[in-house]
């Protein structure tokens, strides 16, 4: 290869928070069978804050979130009018009911007088869980800092101007993970965190902290006199400004590339909460790097349909590591072996949750279940010395597609039985392989050839000699998006180059990127994002204008990004073989089909769930 909770963290209450990442699915009908049942909620107390100051008479609004289409169809849950008191206090009593114990609960703040005046411009949040999980007596914070937690982590089921957080009725597992990860970047006091609940996530504490600030000196001005310069500088691109602190912070973390050297000058003019940054960041990303779980080398990694990360590490014998979705190491401190793992550099999975592996050592796939026991015997399926897998893909039907060095593509059934493989068509190096929605199988070549070939699924070639151009120069990944065009990345060469489906190439010199592309993933909204060998990743609209800054979008901490995978939350997963890590994009993405497979069957490329 290229040598590259079930309570959540803004509630205070006895016994703490779960952390385990496990949560069942919530919803009225997610079961699709099962009527919801609706829930007696339980009476809870907190403070609300801007900066370190009380806000009084903000009043405060409970919603459970809704399961009808994204950002929308949230139900307010009280009856009554419920206020902060002079030192910022208020109390929710049981007497409202969730549609269901499953159902996601979070709370909005609005208005509210720091000591100069009632400013109807301050709005925050704070994310508290599922509805059976909260407990009589357990205390909120809402401040900026749960307001940041919150936004960034839910940010793709929430809309500028709009309270409302909601996901579509296909995609609540998304919508669950997305609460939990609240509890990754705030713990139970209010304060960001600077490691995660687990304690193998480093939390970017002082940028928290910063955008806390930023939003800060709005919140505290008399009659919003501050927040004029905040919204200005909120507003995207052909969009509206912001009325609101609540939406100036969603746009953020929606256009982390914004206005990211005057927007900090507005967090150094009120630094309430601390540690804070000492410069102006690159971009306004927030991004974990997690480490445990037998890391070794990651490489091409994978998210399942629960939204578990897994990565193979390109060791002899090999092994997998797992995450849970929060990032909570979920393999043992030497990952899963077996199974004829050997020097593993890619993994994909199929939609009942089996892990497949490509293996360079050995010339073989192995296959894994969910809980990482090896069903593919002690050598792997179709272990050859003649072959050498680094890529593998899923078609609709579950049969596995191996990118082989050797200028091959192996094809192996449900059950690992290799039946055949593609020849000819332009393989040269095929170093990549992806399957579109009408099961053609395209493949990356990184020889000399700098090309792409397609194959149909009965194996006929779509061009005796692949297809060239757009850019291409040592082409290693590649992704299809909504429309079928195929996207590949360069490794020897700073950019990704767009094909068409029938191959055209129309990125003309290919679009520039920070470094060297290792790795290229298509998002929900057809957007395109690369992963680069200078540790940013990169975005791109689906007509290649970059979305993300000339430098990329940047984590502390990162060296060399090898693969790339999106989830059902919008986070953005990346590996980086030289610290042995994976980082998480919180937020980052629009929401993807998980698995894969599950993508390329229903012909949900490119779309949200």
């Amino acid at each position: 290869m290229l040598g590259l909770a079930a309570a959540f963290g803004l509630a205070g209450c006895a016994g703490g928070a779960n952390n385990s990442g496990s949560i069942s699915s919530p919803g009225s009908g997610s079961s699709g069978n099962t009527p919801a049942t609706p829930t007696a909620g339980v009476a809870m107390s907190g403070t609300v804050h801007g900066g370190q100051k009380p806000l009084a008479g903000a009043t405060i609004y409970l919603y459970a979130a809704g399961n009808s289409g994204y950002g929308t169809g949230a139900t307010s849950l009280l009856s009554g009018t419920v206020t902060t008191d002079p030192n910022g206090k208020f109390s929710i009593p049981d007497s409202f009911t969730c549609p269901s114990a499953d159902s996601l609960v979070y709370l909005i703040a609005k208005g509210g007088d720091a000591g100069n005046g009632d400013n109807a411009k301050s709005t925050l949040m704070s994310a508290l869980g599922r509805c059976g999980d909260l407990s009589a007596g357990m205390v909120i914070d809402v401040s900026e800092v749960s307001s940041v937690a919150s936004v960034y982590a839910l940010a793709q089921f929430m809309s500028p101007g709009s309270t409302d957080v909601g996901t579509s009725s296909t995609n609540v597992t998304g919508l669950v993970n997305a609460f939990s990860t609240v509890n990754n970047l705030v713990d139970t006091n209010g304060a960001a965190r600077s490691k995660t609940p687990a304690g193998n996530g480093t939390v970017p504490q002082s940028t928290i902290n910063t955008l806390a600030n930023i939003i800060a000196a709005c919140v505290d001005s008399k009659d919003g006199s501050q927040c004029q310069q905040l919204f200005s500088l909120t507003t995207p691109a052909g969009g509206s400004a912001p009325t609101d602190t609540l939406s100036a912070l969603l746009e953020i973390a929606l256009n982390p590339g914004i206005n990211v050297a005057s927007l900090y000058t507005l967090a150094t003019a009120q630094p309430a909460y601390q540690p804070n940054l000492a410069n102006a960041p690159s971009d306004w990303t927030l991004s974990i790097e997690y480490t445990g779980g037998g890391l070794n080398r990651p490489q091409l990694l994978a998210v399942d349909g629960q939204g578990n990360i897994w990565a193979p590490n390109a060791i002899d014998p090999g092994s997998l590591s797992e995450f849970s979705p929060v990032g909570a190491p979920l393999s043992p401190t030497a990952g899963f072996t077996g199974g004829g793992l050997s020097y593993p550099e890619a993994v994909a999975i199929d939609a009942t949750g089996n892990i497949w592996s490509a293996n360079e050592g050995t010339g073989s796939v192995s296959k894994h279940a969910s809980n990482g026991s090896a069903l593919s015997g002690t050598s792997g399926y179709g272990s050859s010395r003649s072959n050498r897998l680094v890529a593998l893909a899923l078609d609709a039907s579950g049969n596995v597609w191996g990118a082989n060095l050797y200028n091959t593509v192996l094809k192996f059934t449900p059950a690992g039985t290799l039946t055949g493989q593609l020849a000819g068509g332009g393989l040269d190096v095929p170093y990549a392989v992806a399957i579109d929605a009408s099961q053609n199988i395209w493949i990356a070549n990184s020889g000399n050839s700098n090309g792409v070939s397609k194959f149909t699924s009965s194996g006929a070639p779509a061009s005796i000699t692949g297809y060239s151009g757009g850019g291409m120069s040592g082409p290693v990944g590649i992704a299809i998006d909504a429309t079928g065009s195929a996207w590949v990345a360069n490794f020897n060469r700073a950019s990704v180059t767009k094909l068409s489906s029938n191959g055209t190439p129309s990125s003309g010199a290919g679009y520039a990127t920070p470094a060297e592309v290792s790795a290229v993933a298509v998002d929900g909204a057809n957007t395109v994002w690369t992963a680069n060998t200078d540790g940013s990743i990169s975005r791109f609209t689906s007509s290649g204008a970059a979305i993300s800054p000339a430098t990329g979008y940047i984590s502390a901490g990162a060296t060399g990004e090898v693969g790339i995978a999106l989830d059902a939350s919008g986070n953005v997963w990346t590996t980086d073989n030289y610290v042995d890590s994976i980082f998480e994009f919180i937020g980052a993405a629009s929401p993807v089909v998980t698995p894969m497979q599950t993508a390329v069957k229903n012909n949900k490329l490119g779309q949200r769930p």
